[in-house]
Parts: structure tokens; sequence; C-alpha cells
């Protein structure tokens, strides 16, 4: 089977570049799931080629460039399309780029051809459906990380951003009866996406085989609290500065790594609280220096909203991997198998927050039992040579 990934991916190689150019903050979630299922297609030994438009924000308010060019420095793994990158019309331009791209793909020989589209970003799916056209030996397989409806929480949202995305996710579900195949995270995703009697699996995401867990010592004076993302409100960050203050240990560290619409908060909050350590936007080598110097990681996301049902969120998978306590939410989307992996607060209450924390933090041995499971349980279901071969059964 000769397969086509498209996405918005982007190399090693190039991430210093988009960090310098965006205003916003930068897709690392989405890029690590997007190579860790590429990289399950060539541990299996699949012919598998990369198109990309990177997932870069828009100029002129999250990106600092007009037009993506590609990036200075070169790399052999993946295929970048240039586009226009400006906000209202980009969509455009990525979109014919793609279908522009593609057509090599259609002109191949073999009879058996399988596209894989990443994310419901309109202009991705607009090229497969476009090959599918023009060659009907094409398959399309789906990968539902997230639905987009539920895709934006800012604040700011103006009136014509809401109209613009309304007739994007209606095109959008227009575009999805074509799919032949689906990858989705939670069971829930099925019913908005329509997916009826076609093929179709549910994943929580991908994770790096783990082939030795490695805790931190006990005697360490400082205990750090990480979490790392999106410093977005409706991602309960401000309820986890509160809960950190509520813990009076001197010893306790909160460490923020990302950027959103609660750094004006985060700011005020270690003016007040010097143990509140903000490091901003950093990159994912030191995003992940952290998880690895973590004593608890946190993901404050809570269970009171309509699209946690449709939501698995990555970093819980890039936090158990890690072998370190996790402190999370059970959200509607999360299989009830997690229960035996975090460490749930009674109630979404700052005080049970905390309190779900410093008992993580005193609960050494139980700490590590609970990473043990988790490790066993990533290292048979997620890892991406299983999740490729998952995807591959179903087409």
């Amino acid at each position: 089977m000769k397969i086509l990934f498209i996405g918005g991916v982007f190399a090693k190689e190039n991430e210093n570049e988009i960090i310098q150019n965006t205003k916003t903050y930068v897709e690392y979630s989405a890029n690590i799931f997007q190579e860790k299922l590429i990289k399950g297609f060539k541990e299996n030994n699949c012919d598998i080629d990369v198109l990309s438009a990177p997932l870069i924000g828009a100029y002129p308010n999250a990106y600092k460039k007009i037009y993506f060019n590609g990036f200075k420095n070169k790399q052999e793994k993946y295929k970048y399309v240039k586009f226009l990158n400006i906000w209202g019309i980009r969509n455009i331009s990525r979109t014919l780029s793609l279908k522009k791209a593609v057509k090599y793909f259609i002109k191949l020989p073999e009879k058996d051809k399988l596209i894989i589209v990443y994310c419901p970003h309109t202009p991705f799916l607009e090229a497969a459906v476009y090959a599918k056209k023009k060659d009907k030996n094409i398959k399309i397989c789906f990968v539902v990380p997230d639905l987009p409806q539920y895709m934006n929480f800012s604040e700011k949202n103006r009136a014509i951003y809401d109209f613009f995305k309304r007739i994007d996710i209606k095109r959008l579900n227009k575009l999805t009866t074509k799919v032949d195949s689906f990858v989705l995270l939670t069971e829930y995703m099925k019913y908005k996406l329509n997916v009826g009697d076609r093929p179709y699996i549910v994943i929580e995401g991908i994770a790096n085989e783990v082939n030795e867990i490695i805790q931190k010592t006990q005697k360490s004076t400082e205990k750090y609290i990480v979490y790392t993302g999106k410093m977005s409100k409706k991602f309960g960050v401000i309820n986890l500065i509160d809960a950190f203050r509520l813990l009076k240990n001197e010893n306790y560290k909160l460490v923020l790594c990302g950027t959103g619409d609660a750094v004006d908060y985060i700011n005020e909050a270690r003016e007040l609280d010097s143990r509140i350590i903000y490091k901003g936007q950093v990159s994912y080598n030191e995003a992940k220096e952290w998880i690895t110097k973590a004593d608890v990681l946190v993901n404050p996301r809570q269970n009171n909203e309509e699209y946690t049902k449709y939501s698995f969120p990555s970093k819980i998978i890039d936090y158990l991997q890690s072998g370190k306590p996790v402190v999370a939410y059970l959200l509607d989307g999360m299989p009830e198998i997690y229960k035996e992996f975090l460490f749930i607060p009674k109630d979404e209450s700052c005080e049970e927050l905390a309190n779900a924390i410093e008992y993580c933090i005193e609960n050494y041995i139980e700490s590590v039992q609970k990473s043990k499971a988790a490790i066993i349980y990533l290292n048979k279901n997620l890892i991406p040579k299983i999740i490729a071969n998952k995807l591959l059964d179903i087409n």
C-alpha cells in the first residue's frame, strides 16, 4: 500500500524558526502526535510520503510572516507547501497549494493507495477529497484529535471569526461524508462525525515505548509541581494557581511552561508568591526537561463542559509515559481504566486539587505503583507501531 500523510507537522530542524516567529503558542502536542504516527508507519515498513502545511498561526496576530515559503533549515523527512498566511484567506491558499501538491500521488500507478488526513483542518481534507475524486483507488482515513467546534477557547472571539467558523464546519461536515475510515480520540466523537457503519478505531493518543521508569529521589528538598501547555483559563490554569497557593510548604515550586489568556493572572500571582515559576513559551525539549524534573505533573482541565466528551488531553499521555505521578480529573472522554493511573481530586474545588497534589507528593510508593501500571498499559496499547497497525487493519 502506498500512503500519503497530509497534515501540519514540522521537523525538529525547523522548531526554533517557528518559535521565533510565533506570537501566541506553538502547537507542540499536535506536532508530537503526528511525528509519532508517522514513526509508527515507518516501523511497519510502510511506503509513506509526508505532505505538510505546518500548523503555524496566522498573520498578523499569531505569526510574524505574511507568506510561508518553507524554512531556512532544510530537511528530508517532510515536504512543505507554500501558502499566503494572512488570516481570513490563508485557508484558500493552503487548499490550492495542497491540491497542486497531491497531483503526483494521483498519478501513481499503484492500485492500493491511502491518504491519511491529520486533524479537522479543511484544507487538508479538501486536498484528500480532491485526490479521491481524481482516482477512485484512493481511500481516505481521517485522524480526528479534536472537533473544530471545540478547538478555540479564547474569550476574545470576534463575530467575524464565529461567522467564518460556522461556514468552515459546514464545509468540513460535507467533506467528511467522503471519508472511508476514522481514527478518533473518544467514542463520543463518532456521533458528531456521523461515522455510521464506516470502520473506525478509538485511541487516546500515541505514546513512546518506555523500558525504564526513572523516579526522582525522595531526598530532594524542593518539590516541583509542573504544568506544560496552553495557559488557558478554560483549561483550569487559574484554579491550579489558586490551589497551589493553598499549599504552604516553602519547598513546593509551581512551574508553568506555555502561553495563553491566563498569562496576566500568572504574572500577578507570581508577584505575590515567589514559589511560582513562569517560563513562558519554551521549546519542546525544555518542556520535556521540566517534566523529567517534576515531582508531580498536573492537568487542571475540569470535567465541567460539553467538550470534555470529545477531548483527550495529549499531555495525559506525555505525562504518564514520563513515569511521574499525575494529578488530573477524569474527563467524560477518558476510559475508566485511567482511574488506576491518575490521582483524581475528589471534586473541582481548589481545596481538593491542592489536597490531591499534596497526597501525591507524600505517597511515594503509591505514585510508583500507578506509574508502573500506566507504563504497562501504554506500552501494550498506544506505542506508534501498534497504533499504525490498527489503522492499517481498518483500511
